[in-house]
């Protein structure tokens, strides 16, 4: 459903210096945390602004004070105004008439958006009925029409959300915020955890809403590349305020703000990388060698099956990580390269194949043989929110494999030891987190210290699942940074998952690229960009999104 266009000076959505509090605003703001200070910008009628930042700077506090959504521990001044009228100056009663039939948001994370147990077409219709739009024969046409419109076909609409693919949901998702036909869209993150070819679907999508229906977008990412290949504006935020507002064209050529130019310098650029010579590497010796692995699906650690018919999740794969070699699995979720990687720790059953680990195989090895083996081989695992144990000190953290494994004669001896994987992923001076929990760092900093336990036994090999893909984009340059300072000075090979090929291409000696269980092309970063052999990399390189507007335009 198309809406009519009708040439607007005015702006479609306009934030006039808002404020946002949280806690008490008593006792002379003892208690009161100023998180949004006089953020002001509009936007025009079908336009797509990008409202950039990191973690914590703001973003997602102002689209949710748009929506009236803020806890109540938050006080708000300012003005939202939607086509010249303030929606939030009168609290719920005022904001009631327009939210989602005028504005609409898309919430980060379409995995939680949808209740598990409701089919995804009553989950679209409740807006449609709740807001009295259509009823009935009429609510189940929309439906199928919403679910056409995002690129689904109208059977979703009896399916419930587990039998979805992420991309999918991210799909039902914004159907389902499109359902009362609104004016302004605010999607907050809608890419995140997605592969790279997914989110490039979806931000197509996206655009084309915005042209097809003049919806004014305002997109809040983390990733420049994302608002240069989406957005024709970008409203740069930091510590609350926006700092630069412009094209994104002029803040990629001539950013005023050193935070935007860092941001900018912050983000791989496929194109930076091509123009690199190719460096000349001196041969090492191999410290993993991966040969015909093959896992099938529902395999789990301690047998060894070699005649099963069930399909195989990794198909007789081969390769190989040398000493101070960074290699990058790349592929799209479902591939098979954690699967992999489980398959070389151990932790999962092989079908088929050998993995050698400084020569010596350990497929099917016993558990009690196999503890030695984890002192030469650790993992990063994905989310530094959920790996590590809330419990825990970053001392008890960092001590607690010098403890499995009887490493350190001493507490101070090991003392000594994790001060000094914490000062090497750059956590100093290392008495000032020895204390802390968890929940008293940030990001960036609890993946460093999931690092440093796993650097502090000194394995020859690090295999990192996804290991920046929840870090905002400096802070991923800076543990991407620490990986090859590390492979360096220590000569660890380190075997790197990831489904973002800029990033691979950035860092790695090697990129191997899986699709469904096997490998489709394995070369230097720089042949597989300047001459992919397989569609499949070409189609992954085509979705990567540039920082740099010029390069492809979706509109």
């Amino acid at each position: 459903m198309s809406r009519k266009t009708t040439a607007s000076t005015d702006p479609a959505l306009e934030f006039r210096n808002l404020n946002v509090w949280f806690g008490s605003r008593e006792h002379k703001g003892r208690f009161e945390t100023h998180t949004i200070r006089d953020v002001s910008f509009a936007v025009m009628p079908g336009e797509r602004i990008g409202l950039v930042g990191e973690s914590g700077c703001g973003k997602t506090t102002t689209i949710l004070a748009a929506m009236g959504l803020l806890p109540a521990s938050a006080d708000v001044a300012g003005e939202v105004l939607l086509d010249g009228v303030d929606i939030i100056s009168k609290g719920e009663a005022g904001l009631n008439p327009y939210r989602w039939k005028d504005i609409a948001m898309v919430f980060q994370g379409a995995m939680s958006a949808f209740n598990p147990v409701k089919t995804i077409g009553w989950q679209i219709s409740e807006a449609l009925e709740v807001h009295r739009i259509t009823s009935g024969t009429q609510t189940r046409q929309r439906v199928a029409e919403l679910l056409e419109m995002v690129g689904l076909s109208p059977e979703v609409a009896g399916q419930f959300p587990h039998q979805l693919s992420g991309g999918m949901k991210q799909r039902a998702v914004i159907a389902m915020a499109l359902s009362c036909n609104p004016k302004v869209l605010l999607a907050d993150e809608p890419t995140t955890a997605l592969d790279v070819v997914v989110q490039d679907q979806i931000l197509q999508l996206l655009v084309q809403l915005s042209i097809d229906l003049n919806l004014t977008l305002v997109l809040v990412t983390h990733d420049l590349g994302v608002v240069a290949q989406s957005c024709t504006r970008a409203a740069v935020m930091l510590n609350g305020e926006i700092v630069e507002d412009g094209p994104v064209d002029q803040l990629y050529r001539e950013p005023r703000h050193e935070y935007t130019k860092s941001l900018f310098e912050a983000t791989p650029n496929i194109a930076d990388i091509m123009a690199r010579p190719i460096e000349k590497k001196v041969p090492k010796p191999n410290l993993l060698e991966v040969r015909d692995l093959t896992v099938r699906y529902g395999n789990s650690a301690g047998s060894l099956s070699r005649s099963d018919s069930r399909p195989a999740a990794v198909d007789s794969i081969s390769f190989s990580l040398a000493a101070g070699e960074l290699v990058a699995l790349v592929g799209q979720s479902g591939c098979g390269k954690t699967t992999t990687v489980q398959a070389i720790m151990g932790m999962i059953d092989v079908a088929a194949g050998s993995v050698l680990v400084n020569g010596s195989e350990t497929v099917g090895i016993p558990d009690r043989k196999r503890r030695p083996l984890r002192r030469t081989m650790q993992m990063i695992y994905q989310d530094p929110y959920e790996a590590l144990d809330v419990r825990f000190t970053v001392r008890d953290t960092i001590e607690e494999p010098l403890l499995i494994h009887k490493v350190g004669e001493s507490r101070a001896k090991r003392q000594e030891m994790i001060e000094a994987s914490l000062e090497e992923v750059g956590l100093t001076p290392a008495s000032r987190y020895l204390n802390r929990y968890p929940h008293e760092l940030s990001g960036g900093q609890r993946q460093r210290v999931a690092i440093a336990a796993s650097i502090v036994l000194r394995p020859a090999i690090l295999l990192a699942d996804e290991p920046v893909s929840m870090l905002d984009v400096t802070l991923r340059s800076g543990v991407l940074d620490l990986l090859d300072e590390l492979r360096h000075s220590h000569e660890m090979g380190i075997l790197m998952i990831t489904h973002d090929l800029s990033t691979a291409a950035e860092h790695a000696d090697r990129i191997i690229v899986m699709r469904e269980g096997k490998i489709v092309e394995d070369g230097a970063p720089k042949s597989i960009i300047d001459s992919p052999k397989s569609d499949y990399t070409k189609l992954l390189l085509d979705s990567v999104p540039s920082p740099d507007p010029s390069v492809k335009r979706r509109v």
